[in-house]
């Protein structure tokens, strides 16, 4: 199987694993249940973690910050989650009627590509950081024979998610994503989506 196959066969997993948990919860491997649909999250407290795991996350692995892009191919810059997060907040739930629920969203890719001899060491780096900060660390999914790689997660105090992967031919992908809240100040129209 070539790089390019692999490569879309991790993202793939990682786009179908956001797209079933960011509108409720995440599963990791021993069965506990990570919630991201709670509304009562504090959102001082909330924004705080978000910019905590997308900064830290990104300087554990090691590379510098402008070997990171986010998904709409936009460089990343850490010093632009140290005021407004508007630009990464969406829609989570919620309706027009009622009021929106939205939550804070960050897909981060490198631009470093790794042989299957440095996912461990590579993934250890980031679970001795988010450990360090005092986070829930779990192994969210191990690679397959089709789409080698390793992937690991960790939820804050404040509830939010980071999953972090990495796998053969493949980057490090880093997804972070908050609770699902009415608190969270919708997006300025002038924002925009990284």
């Amino acid at each position: 199987m070539t790089g390019l196959v692999v490569r879309k066969s991790v993202i793939g997993w990682l786009v179908l694993g956001t797209m079933v948990c960011s509108g409720c919860s995440v599963q990791f491997e021993d069965g506990a249940v990570s919630s991201v649909s709670d509304s009562g999250a504090e959102v001082d407290a909330v924004q705080d973690d978000f910019r905590t795991a997308v900064q830290e996350t990104v300087n554990a692995t090691g590379l510098t910050e402008e070997e990171f892009k986010y998904q709409s191919g936009q460089v990343y810059y850490a010093s632009e989650l140290d005021d407004d997060i508007a630009a990464f907040s969406g829609v989570c739930g919620g309706n027009a009627k009622d009021g929106f629920e939205y939550k804070y969203s960050a897909p981060v890719e490198g631009n470093k590509k790794y042989s299957a001899d440095e996912w461990e060491s590579q993934s250890e780096k980031i679970r001795a950081k988010w450990e360090s900060l005092g986070w829930e660390v779990k192994n969210v999914a191990p690679g397959t024979k089709d789409a080698p790689g390793i992937t690991i997660g960790a939820s804050t105090p404040a509830g939010v998610t980071v999953l972090y992967s990495v796998s053969e031919g493949g980057v490090d992908y880093i997804r972070v994503y908050s609770p699902c809240s009415a608190d969270i100040p919708a997006p300025s129209s002038s924002a925009s989506a990284s």
